[in-house]
């Protein structure tokens, strides 16, 4: 098989892993209903594989890595090779098995078994400092310098849908400019609570669901549209589709909501957002910005704490609250996805996809060929950290300040 028989057959694989798995477990599997693939984008362009059992998809899966092992050393065979070691677990996981925290970052998500280094966070709370004494808050630790930062610029809940209105509009007519007409396509605003997460993408009903248990300041407001929405994962699923369709894609595209490897870059495209479209206007964006990747930084840290190392709930709480400074929501958000038995991994997605992200964005972006060069690959392929550096001919490294 060739590189694009192999897109296409793991795409019909994973579509077929999908459906036995919620048929066989009747949703009340390890991720519920919600599947290998929460939103599979191949629905009448790739056949399914149908299955009655897991030796099937084990021997469908033996002759996939047969033909990934006759492809060239590429970022092409890189990536395809995480693919299968990502799906390979997601079996296992789905028919009982265990296996450690460790395994489940290093081939389910397809990113390092490591702390983050003290060096990394005391880089990105002086960058913090630094950015809060130029807007007025010099005084007091780190937390209570975000706290009153935050409390100032929080806006009131009458605010946030005509706020949300405004930013949407304009950051689809950046995504527009910068990265891909996006047609007609817009999302309401869809207000919940009791979500474990901040924001939600709701791209097959085209909402955003903003849980309104925690607060917003316009800046969080703007990285949410840009992660959820323009030029984050709705863009993200918009180009996919269309990128296959025309011929300029392989079909593997259509998998990037898997709940596996894919998900890595599909978070860094979404926490990068404000800055692949130039969108970086003030202060307190640059802050913000910092703020997001140092909370990111937090929360894997916390997971590893959590998982690796044994630390309870309360002292993770702790930790989060303390050092992360997140809101209440937040924090047991983060609480219930590291305690879970399948998502707890996914948490180091966040960080590391930023990171591989903002990379090669920092690299490419005073070069207007090489940056043109790179949105396609970055939205038009599949890839995992080291892939899409390895494309652009970037060292990899997993994370680093510059």
């Amino acid at each position: 098989m060739n590189s694009s028989e192999l897109g296409y057959a793991i795409t019909a694989i994973a579509a077929g892993i999908d459906s036995f798995e919620t048929q066989t477990s009747r949703g009340q599997g390890i991720l519920g209903d919600e599947g290998l693939v929460p939103l599979y984008l191949g629905k009448d362009l790739v056949e399914s594989r149908v299955y009655s059992s897991w030796s099937q998809v084990e021997a469908d899966l033996v002759r996939v890595e047969d033909g990934i092992g006759g492809l060239e050393d590429s970022p092409r065979r890189d990536f395809l090779s995480s693919l299968l070691s990502s799906m390979k677990m997601a079996i296992g996981l789905f028919q009982g098995k265990d296996f450690s925290y460790e395994e489940k970052l290093t081939r389910l998500v397809g990113v390092p078994a490591q702390p983050i280094s003290q060096a990394f966070l005391s880089s990105l709370e002086a960058r913090l400092k630094d950015g809060l004494s130029r807007a007025g808050f010099g005084k007091g630790s780190l937390r209570e310098r975000i706290t009153a930062w935050e409390e100032k610029g929080f806006l009131p809940a009458s605010e946030l849908p005509g706020l949300y209105r405004e930013l949407m509009l304009e950051a689809k007519s950046r995504t527009d400019r910068r990265i891909v007409p996006t047609g007609d396509f817009v999302m309401d605003l869809n207000p919940v609570r009791g979500g474990h997460y901040t924001a939600r993408c709701n791209f097959s009903q085209a909402k955003m669901d903003l849980n309104m248990d925690n607060r917003f300041t316009r800046a969080s407001m703007k990285h949410l549209v840009t992660h959820e929405i323009f030029p984050g994962h709705s863009t993200q699923n918009l180009y996919t589709v269309a990128s296959y369709k025309r011929g300029t894609s392989t079909a593997d595209v259509l998998l990037c909501s898997l709940n596996g490897v894919t998900g890595v870059l599909q978070e860094g495209i979404g926490d990068q957002g404000l800055e692949l479209i130039d969108w970086v206007e003030d202060l307190d964006d640059e802050i913000n910005a910092v703020l997001v990747r140092y909370r990111s930084a937090v929360a894997t840290q916390s997971a590893w704490m959590m998982n690796v190392e044994g630390i309870d709930d309360d002292r993770i709480r702790a930790y989060l609250r303390d050092v992360g400074v997140m809101q209440e929501a937040r924090i047991e958000g983060r609480i219930m996805m590291a305690r879970h038995p399948y998502r707890a991994p996914f948490i180091a997605s966040y960080f590391y996809g930023n990171e591989a992200v903002r990379m090669v964005r920092k690299a490419v972006e005073n070069e207007p060929g090489r940056r043109a060069a790179f949105i396609a690959d970055l939205y038009g392929n599949m890839h995992s950290p080291e892939s899409l550096c390895r494309s652009q001919g970037i060292a990899y490294r997993s994370y680093g300040e510059d």
